[in-house]
């Protein structure tokens, strides 16, 4: 039977982690790992598991089941990818402001993790309504960076609002009501466009990519 020090290097082996960037990353000493001797700590193991969601917390401790969790194995992923590119998934109900920037009613401790296809992202969210159909679906999964709109904005492209009455996914032009109001139209021609005043606006995101389906934890 291996040890848990043993079963760590193999993870790190694995993963394509060097023992000098893991130390550093979960806060140790340079030779923490060396000087294992029996298992970890459970508030180690409890950081352990938060930096890389897809080791499987059973094997690493007790040699029982896979290295990776089930759901990494089904989805595909290659699992080495998945710890550089998780990122916060933040509830679309979310209103008034501040993940980093987003909502001050959602912190990120408090929010689910799912793997992100572009390294680029910044936080995550779920589409809820048919009102982007069928371009961006019910249920598709948005990632996001915050974009600079007192610079530009990406007008005619699909973007995330974040607004003091939740998120909103629309296209977004200038309105004929003046520079401190948008217009905001969607791609299913069931929902009609409508103004949203910008000072309701409390941050604007592009959209880098979506996934019907997506890992979380």
């Amino acid at each position: 039977m291996s040890t848990v020090k043993e079963r760590l290097l193999e993870f790190l082996k694995e993963e394509r982690i060097s023992a000098s960037e893991f130390t550093k990353k979960m806060g140790l000493s340079s030779t923490y790992i060396a000087s294992m001797r029996k298992s970890m700590p459970e508030e180690k193991v409890e950081r352990l598991t938060q930096l890389y969601p897809q080791l499987n917390r059973d094997w690493l401790l007790y040699g029982e089941g896979k290295m990776y969790r089930p759901e990494i194995v089904t989805k595909g992923i290659e699992p080495y990818r998945l710890h550089r590119h998780m990122v916060p998934l933040v509830p679309t109900q979310a209103k008034a402001g501040s993940l980093d920037f987003y909502a001050e009613s959602v912190n990120e401790e408090n929010c689910p993790r799912i793997y992100s296809p572009s390294p680029d992202a910044r936080l995550a969210i779920q589409v809820n309504g048919d009102s982007m159909e069928p371009h961006i679906q019910n249920g598709a999964y948005l990632f996001l960076e915050k974009i600079n709109e007192k610079s530009f904005i990406p007008w005619g492209s699909p973007l995330v609002l974040d607004t003091e009455n939740g998120s909103v996914v629309k296209l977004l032009y200038p309105s004929e009501k003046g520079e401190n109001y948008l217009l905001a139209k969607s791609y299913n021609p069931n929902y009609p466009p409508f103004v949203i005043p910008t000072e309701s606006i409390y941050g604007i995101y592009r959209i880098l990519c979506q996934m019907k389906e997506g890992v979380t934890f």
